[in-house]
């Protein structure tokens, strides 16, 4: 019997961990993607704007797996909650290629860094709200 119960244990943590992982992964890549969202956003090489954008595809792929992997997770504890980072993650990537980088290839960096520091931000707000609400703090 107390096999059994530290085996439980064991899984319980296991489980946990996973989990721990998953939201830590999206946290990293939120930041990565937003990061050289930024710096493209102020940059005015095009050389530059060009591997800035190659970094924002790779953390826009490892977020969308990380939701992908929490939404597929049976022990997930909040649907509502990756539904709203999911949402407001496809409203964030849908303005940043309809508009932000369309605007930054344009020359258009000031009406970039408006779209980047207004709705944007409201959006990484909700976002980090989000990944915060689901244990985002215990990420080393």
């Amino acid at each position: 019997m107390k096999n059994f119960l530290i085996s439980i244990m064991i899984a319980v943590f296991a489980v946990q961990l996973v989990q721990a992982a998953t939201i830590c992964d999206a946290k990293i890549a939120l930041a990565d993607a937003r990061l050289n969202l930024m710096m493209m956003v102020m940059s005015e090489e095009k050389a530059e704007q060009d591997e800035l954008k190659v970094e924002i595809d790779k953390a826009s792929v490892d977020l969308d797996n990380a939701i992908a992997a929490m939404l597929k997770d049976e022990n997930k504890t909040d649907d509502a909650q990756l539904t709203t980072f999911q949402e407001t993650w496809t409203a964030f990537k849908n303005t940043r290629e309809t508009e932000i980088v369309p605007a930054v290839r344009a020359g258009k960096n000031d009406k970039a860094i408006e779209i980047a520091t207004g709705i944007q931000a409201e959006r990484m707000e909700i976002m980090n709200g989000v990944i915060q609400a689901l244990n985002g703090d215990n990420c080393n």
